[in-house]
């Protein structure tokens, strides 16, 4: 391979090709046409010597080579943004600049939304892109495709790599909730029976670990599931009307229980606390604007 065949526009296009796998995506995101990304394609195969993406089916698959560029391409990516492009120190008032941070819909009410109000405020040049969180979560950090992702800490312990960064950002516990009209609502409490006595309005995250009903399971409980949800704010408002009971973040559900006409529960058996952290790569950690964002993420935790 001859070097200066590449050049940075190349590594550019080929980082994108590795991250969305599919050309059209790809030209999408930097905003190039398709067939300008379909040679850019063709320079990076024959340079590489490699097809780097090979048709299976209907989608395209990274070959072994295109999988092992991944890291290296980002590497050196990141390392012109940081050290050769991005100035020295960062002006939220004056410099132009885009975050990405991933979180689930719960971590968007009770710290995206004061963050977003935060950060609207104080300057006018910042965006926030808010992406919802998924099962490649781990990954998009790990490859450092995104700013900041917020996760269950025991997720992140088990998912993610020495080659991450963390802070704490929420810190809850779960509660019950019932419609107002609940036979359980005047009570105040949820009883470990009442799980099995009454529906039960289950959370079925995208990553399939639901810690509560973990931890209902280990208390000799087996709920016996009505509905489910993928959300836990669409959570307090499926209950009105039913006799069906649930658990959800007591500060989710203190901002919701007056629109949703829900009651929170004290239970009265152990649920281990909701605790959550803001993961980036840790590359960023001496990144000026970054570090900006951190500070203003920790400004609005409550």
């Amino acid at each position: 391979m001859n070097l200066a065949q590449v050049d940075l526009n190349l590594l550019v296009v080929l980082d994108a090709l590795l991250r969305e796998q599919n050309v059209t995506r790809a030209a999408e995101r930097l905003h190039m046409s398709q067939p300008a990304t379909s040679t850019a394609l063709a320079r990076l195969r024959k340079i590489l010597g490699d097809p780097l993406l090979v048709r299976q089916g209907r989608y395209l698959r990274l070959t072994p080579r295109g999988e092992a560029l991944i890291e290296p391409v980002r590497e050196v990516l990141a390392t012109i943004e940081q050290h050769i492009v991005a100035p020295p120190d960062f002006d939220p008032a004056r410099d132009e600049r885009t975050f990405n941070l991933v979180a689930s819909d719960y971590v968007g009410v009770v710290i995206m939304r004061p963050l977003l109000a935060r950060v609207n405020g104080l300057v006018p040049n910042v965006r926030l892109e808010l992406g919802s969180l998924s099962g490649d979560a781990a990954r998009m950090v790990e490859r450092d495709e995104v700013d900041l992702v917020i996760l269950p800490e025991v997720l992140g312990e088990e998912m993610l790599s020495g080659s991450c960064s963390s802070a704490p950002v929420v810190r809850d516990r779960y509660v019950g909730a019932v419609w107002s009209q609940h036979p359980l609502a005047e009570a105040g409490v949820l009883p470990l029976r009442a799980l099995e006595q009454h529906p039960y309005l289950a959370f079925a995250p995208p990553n399939g670990c639901s810690l509560m009903d973990e931890d209902i399971e280990r208390a000799g409980v087996t709920p016996r599931p009505e509905a489910t949800s993928v959300n836990f704010i669409t959570m307090p408002f499926l209950m009105a009307g039913t006799d069906m009971v649930t658990i959800i973040p007591e500060s989710l559900g203190q901002q919701l229980a007056p629109a949703a006409g829900i009651v929170l529960l004290e239970p009265e058996f152990e649920l281990r606390p909701v605790r959550e952290s803001a993961y980036w790569h840790s590359r960023r950690d001496a990144d000026p604007g970054h570090r900006w964002l951190r500070e203003q993420l920790l400004s609005v935790v409550p």
